[in-house]
């Protein structure tokens, strides 16, 4: 059996750390091997996906499915490949993080896997080169994250949208408890979601929200996790868009703050 364990100290906050490292929607712009994640299946703190590598120095891509599972309370992750594809027999990926501090994070990866006997490389020259790439994409990912972090803390502001609709008079407590309902989970963290407002008037609904990550971005990505979908579908029972043949945020034609035109 091949085994290996490698660590990284992050300069980051462990949330933060958290978040954008568990996003394998978005791991082909975080790793220097990966060319594509397609999401296969997902449901709460759990996805299946497909990865497949660039080509390597022979020009062969590597491509398998995995699963993986999110302990989000202790910070961890499980994942396990499918044996079908690639040549791992069996492979088992543990991550989890440590804080050190209130900017600093510890991020760990361990391996336990076997190949399968018809694979080219032996358990050692799995686990010499699985050792040799996984310090490599630390790195990287180590990099890329600090530099994403620090650009976020750089912004003089959040980014701000606010989505303007239709809603059924009378539903004011349901709207709110499947707020609450849906704020209580994981997503607002993972899609940086850092406030969120809601106003009615007469039939009008809006919904004012500052966060992390742009709103149009958040739907393009997150529009199919199954925390969305959840709560999306609680909300369409009480709230409508005026066009839906429109994006459900508005256009930003006017900005004005502290006495001057943004």
């Amino acid at each position: 059996m091949g085994y290996t364990r490698n660590a990284v100290l992050i300069h980051a906050p462990l949330e933060e750390v958290f978040r954008l490292t568990n996003n394998v929607r978005n791991w082909p712009e975080l790793f220097t091997e990966y060319a594509a994640c397609e999401v296969l299946e997902e449901a709460e703190n759990r996805v299946t996906f497909r990865l497949t590598t660039h080509p390597d120095e022979n020009g062969t891509q590597w491509s398998w499915v995995s699963t993986r599972w999110t302990d989000v309370e202790r910070k961890s992750t499980r994942s396990e490949r499918d044996p079908s594809s690639g040549p791992f027999q069996k492979m088992t990926l543990r991550w989890w993080y440590n804080s050190v501090g209130a900017n600093d994070t510890v991020m760990t990866w361990e391996q336990e896997f076997t190949m399968k006997p018809e694979a080219p490389f032996t358990d050692e020259q799995a686990t010499n080169h699985l050792n040799t790439q996984t310090r490599i994409q630390q790195q990287v990912i180590k990099e890329r994250v600090e530099r994403m972090c620090r650009a976020s803390e750089q912004q003089d502001e959040l980014y701000r949208g606010v989505i303007i609709a239709r809603y059924r008079s009378g539903s004011e407590e349901e709207i709110v408890k499947a707020w609450e309902r849906s704020d209580a989970t994981e997503l607002p963290h993972l899609i940086g979601i850092k406030s969120r407002h809601v106003w009615v008037q007469g039939d009008i609904y809006v919904h004012f929200i500052e966060g992390r990550t742009s709103l149009p971005t958040v739907l393009k990505e997150y529009a199919e996790h199954p925390l969305f979908v959840q709560a999306k579908a609680e909300l369409d029972q009480y709230v409508s868009l005026i066009d839906p043949a429109l994006p459900p945020h508005g256009k930003l034609i006017y900005s004005w703050r502290n006495g001057a035109q943004v």
